[in-house]
């Protein structure tokens, strides 16, 4: 929320509180507000960046009659002002931002000193015992609760001069405390590394704001680093250099050359680290490139050596024949192979598409583990594949990162290297989900002679984190990787299934129009334009899906992107209002341009340690506390609350991208599958979409945009060298080499 210079005098002003936060568009920065005037509440509208609940501004503009919305004040500029009537003060000191003071204490404060209440807590603290109920110690406890309020202020103050408000502002304040204006003066480009939600244009910009020159070597560096950082968010661990370079120049605008001393002025600080590779250069965040060496030692050792006491292949054959005869449910030789080969060696891979017997394979190696005396934890990367996996596989599972025992203090996971797991075998689901850093994790917690089996469908999209384990691993073979590939005569009469495995084989999927339907279980739902999609989504949603009897809390629609008609943020309003409207009887709050309700579905898009709260889970909320602003969300049985600054950690979940969809399984997936999509239409994308319905799958769109991602196996490339060092081909260990640029 950038200050503003007071305009001119022929303009009205007036001065209040925010209320609240009617709405506000981020990219625009419209924004409609409750400002409190006195006793009035008046609704202001205009442009501001980042407005707050509790901020005092001066707005400059003039009254509007709006034909839908009446009378409201139309502001061009503000400023960020100190409360000065005695209404406002109260209003401010109460307003939950001095700890400490309620609205009594807030009242009692400003009977006393009146207009004077804000100079005498800044000039004259000592004063506040002169007010009948303060003793020495609650004076104390005041004055600096007061110093600290005073001090993150002016630290706000410096925020909004520079268009950062808000959540974000918060965030800075809370994690550089007291030094926030310092840290920032010196570096700001530290922002765009450690703060979540600023980008390096808004560093840049704070820089160009304090001195720092276009080509001012601190600039490129940051500008280089940053694209590294950018790239893992694209799941790349290194960029090529010459990728890099030109990332850079596009960022930074400078030649060249520059950038060039730039990258070897990094290398020299430790900052980057690069290999020479066959094809040129790879640069790295060290901590990237040692992770994935790490992984592959790890991954080499453990495929070296057999577990003790295993038995041999011949032994398990005359098991599961024996426990087939008793069951009368016979593993096919593809499951039996992977049970045999699974059960001797210390780490394998079982991958399989839709209907090959991954499930069923999973239950018998539990079962055969169990038989042998071994202790096994079932684990997958998501809250919703865990459950999944435990009902299918009958016996206890849990995400990964609980596995793990995230300690919040030490900001690390408690089992590690020198707290193993205590367990002989480790079979995780969903492989394909865990990215490098996790996955090194996973490696350091295995104790000495476990054996780790990982199970996943190599042709579903790769990690949202950086990397490509699971595809890494099977390019490698290195390691024992058993294929199912025979599908099943239950599973081969479902048509979602066909449609996957067709896709495997270079095949277009089946469209069945939903008007021509006669009990197929994936249908298409033809919408020509994207408008007219988004509409087809909310009726199939709530209208034609639950005529077949699949009520919409069992539906979920998944789309390749967060923009346009089709996109995540379109389909959730769409969807919020016509699942979850506005109601008297449920509170809502506004963040940025989001509304939640209670009642609403929710999706949390981070890993938050501390709440124990995990990327992917989905949950409700079940409360929303206006007065003292927080939002209680329930995650199956555990609830989980938000305050304000964290509220940018969830989104709305009537409707998501196909990504975060991995690792869940829906009674209904409505997909969206549209040529608007075009950049996004992959086969891996329509793969992992189809294969996330349990009973239907509907297709919206039109057959341009599913042609296009049937056919296209141009997937995009992810820049890693697991594979390579796997195969030997790439360093394990050791700096990086130093090279001339």
């Amino acid at each position: 929320m950038a200050e503003t210079k007071p305009p001119a005098d022929e303009q009205e002003s007036l001065e209040g509180c925010i209320e609240r936060v009617l709405f506000h568009a981020p990219d625009t920065q419209w924004a409609v507000l409750h400002v409190r005037c006195g006793p009035r509440k008046i609704t202001c509208v205009g442009n501001m960046s980042q407005p707050e609940s509790g901020e005092n501004i001066r707005v400059f503009g003039e009254w509007v009659t709006d034909s839908r919305y009446g009378r409201q004040f139309k502001f061009e500029r503000y400023q960020l002002v100190r409360p000065s009537s005695t209404e406002a003060i109260i209003s401010y000191l109460s307003s939950g931002k001095v700890e400490g003071i309620g609205k009594v204490m807030a009242k009692r404060l400003v009977e006393h000193f009146g207009e004077d209440t804000i100079r005498v807590l800044d000039e004259q603290p000592h004063r506040v015992r002169e007010v009948n109920g303060i003793g020495a110690s609650r004076a104390e406890t005041l004055t600096r609760a007061w110093r600290h309020h005073a001090r993150m202020r002016e630290v706000m103050l410096f925020l909004h001069a520079h268009d950062i408000g808000g959540a974000i502002g918060a965030r800075i304040a809370s994690t550089f405390g007291d030094r926030t204006i310092d840290v920032i003066e010196k570096d700001p480009y530290v922002l765009a590394r450690r703060i979540r939600g600023i980008g390096f244009a808004t560093a840049d910009r704070i820089a160009r704001s304090v001195g720092i020159d276009e080509r001012d070597p601190s600039r490129l560096q940051a500008g280089l680093v940053y694209c590294l950082h950018d790239a893992t968010g694209e799941g790349h661990l290194f960029l090529p250099a010459d990728v890099l370079l030109e990332e850079g120049r596009r960022l930074l605008n400078v030649e060249g050359e520059l950038l060039d001393l730039a990258l070897k002025q990094l290398e020299d600080a430790g900052e980057v680290a690069i290999e020479t590779a066959s094809w040129g250069r790879a640069v790295f965040l060290p901590e990237l490139l040692e992770t994935e060496r790490e992984v592959a030692r790890e991954v080499r050792k453990l495929a070296s050596e057999t577990v003790p006491g295993a038995p041999t292949p011949e032994q398990t054959r005359a098991w599961l024949d024996r426990r087939g005869e008793m069951e009368g449910v016979p593993l096919s030789d593809q499951q039996a192979a992977a049970v045999a080969g699974a059960l001797s060696g210390r780490i394998a891979v079982v991958t399989g598409g839709p209907g090959t017997g991954k499930t069923t394979t999973v239950r018998v190696l539990v079962k055969a583990c169990v038989a042998l005396g071994r202790e096994v934890a079932l684990a997958a990367p998501t809250g919703r594949a865990a459950r999944r996996m435990a009902e299918l596989a009958g016996a206890d599972a849990s995400t990964i990162h609980r596995l793990l025992a995230w300690d919040p203090f030490k900001g690390a996971f408690t089992r590690n290297r020198d707290h193993p797991l205590e367990l002989d075998t480790l079979v995780i689901d969903e492989s394909s989900m865990i990215d490098l850093p996790l996955a090194r994790d996973v490696l350091r917690a295995l104790p000495d002679d476990a054996q780790i089996i990982l199970i996943g469908d190599a042709n579903q999209l790769p990690s949202v984190g950086p990397g490509n384990f699971l595809r890494d691993l099977v390019a490698s073979e290195a390691v024992p990787v058993f294929r199912l590939t025979e599908i099943f005569r239950q599973a081969a009469q479902s048509l979602i299934v066909e449609n996957a495995h067709r896709l495997t084989r270079d095949q277009k999927p089946v469209l069945v129009p939903w008007r021509d339907r006669s009990g197929e279980d994936c249908l298409f739902v033809h919408a020509k334009e994207a408008e007219r999609g988004a509409e087809l989504v909310v009726r199939a949603v709530t209208q034609e899906v639950p005529r077949l009897g699949i009520e919409p809390d069992d539906v979920q629609v998944i789309t390749p992107m967060h923009r346009g008609p089709l996109g995540v943020s379109e389909l959730n309003r769409r969807l919020q209002e016509a699942l979850n409207p506005e109601s008297p009887r449920r509170a809502e709050v506004r963040y940025r341009d989001m509304t939640l309700r209670e009642g609403d579905r929710v999706l949390q898009v981070v890993n938050n340690y501390d709440k124990e709260v995990f990327n992917g889970e989905i949950g409700r909320v079940v409360q929303i506390n206006l007065k003292d602003r927080f939002v209680n969300v329930l995650f199956d049985d555990q609830s989980v609350s938000y305050d304000q600054q964290d509220l940018d950690q969830l989104q709305l979940a009537y409707a998501m991208t196909i990504h975060k969809s991995q690792g869940s399984e829906y009674p209904c997936a409505v997909i969206v599958m549209h040529s608007t999509h075009y950049i996004m239409l992959r086969r891996n994308l329509l793969y992992t979409a189809l294969t996330r319905a349990q009973k239907l799958a509907v297709i919206v769109g039109n057959s341009n945009g599913v042609m296009r991602a049937a056919l296209n196996t141009d997937e995009q490339r992810r820049y890693t060298r697991l594979t390579e060092r796997l195969r030997d081909e790439a360093p394990l260990q050791g700096q990086a080499p130093a090279l001339d640029v």
